[in-house]
């Protein structure tokens, strides 16, 4: 998948409060995370998402970049695990 240059990385914690407006206006409550020195280090993050907006076809578009969830201690994944 091509990445768009108009699309923003957002870091995210749990309790992190993530607002988009009508416009594609990102509003986001990480006080955990402004902490951090390096805007590139998203190891605090619990997910990174990708969000883009789409005015002309009045989208907002959420890709979960990295989560964290460790799911290796389980052998089969079944639905809502």
């Amino acid at each position: 998948m091509a990445s768009s240059s108009n699309e923003t990385k957002i870091s995210l914690q749990v309790g992190s409060e993530l607002r988009i407006k009508n416009n594609g206006d990102l509003v986001i409550d990480n006080p955990e995370l402004e902490l951090a020195a390096d805007d590139r280090d998203d190891r605090a993050a619990d997910a990174v998402l990708i969000y883009r907006f789409d005015a002309s076809a009045g989208e907002h578009v959420l890709r979960l970049l990295e989560p964290v969830a460790d799911h290796r201690h389980m052998k089969v994944h079944r639905r809502n695990d």
